[in-house]
């Protein structure tokens, strides 16, 4: 998904303030970049940013040691609630956020409406396919500037609906469809490895 750390907010840098040991967790829009931090392992002391942040994830990312690597803290990402609260206190990053956070809330809320309207529900849905032992693979493609979840048998696809990250629970919906509308002819739905994240 390329270099993670560019997803992140940039932060003014100032001095450091306050000394800590041991892991912590911090808000982002806190003081995180100027705490001096120690690794109870190496004894590494000193201060991270934007830059030293590793294994971002959905909720946030470590603070790993830069000298042995082991995780010394966690720093949360910014919800809707933290990005207004911040703003609000004068934050000028969480300010120059704010309107993109809004904007993607929205364009997220259009985009999850729209998969609400096009996915399928019913087995009425499916296609009447002949054969036996019928083996299906979960895909995913890029088609129009869009991500898309892809049902195929063999090299053909007879079903696309938008895709989301960490879609396991429609993966199984869609796998009991398949099951009630092929019966004992429902051999396996796979994912491939492009759809596997």
């Amino acid at each position: 998904m390329g270099n993670e750390t560019s997803r992140f907010p940039s932060s003014p840098a100032e001095e450091p303030t306050l000394s800590t040991a041991g892991d912590r967790w911090f808000k982002w829009y806190s003081n995180w970049q100027q705490e001096l931090l120690c690794c109870s392992q190496c004894g590494w002391v000193g201060t991270v940013s934007v830059h030293d942040l590793e294994d971002a994830g959905s909720c946030g990312a470590t603070i790993q040691c830069p000298q042995c690597h082991r995780t010394i803290g966690e720093v949360l990402f910014p919800n809707l609630r933290d990005t207004q609260e911040a703003a609000a206190q004068g934050n000028e990053e969480a300010q120059l956020q704010l309107p993109k956070l809004l904007e993607q809330i929205k364009q997220t809320q259009i985009r999850i409406a729209r998969f609400e309207q096009e996915k399928i529900v019913r087995v009425d849905q499916l296609p009447d396919l002949a054969g036996d032992g019928l083996e299906f693979i979960w895909d995913f493609a890029e088609m129009d500037g869009e991500s898309y979840q892809v049902i195929r048998l063999g090299d053909t696809r007879f079903w696309k609906e938008l895709a989301f990250f960490e879609n396991i629970d429609r993966f199984n919906e869609i796998k009991e469809l398949l099951r009630r509308k092929y019966g004992a002819r429902f051999k396996s739905l796979t994912p491939s490895r492009e759809s596997l994240e």
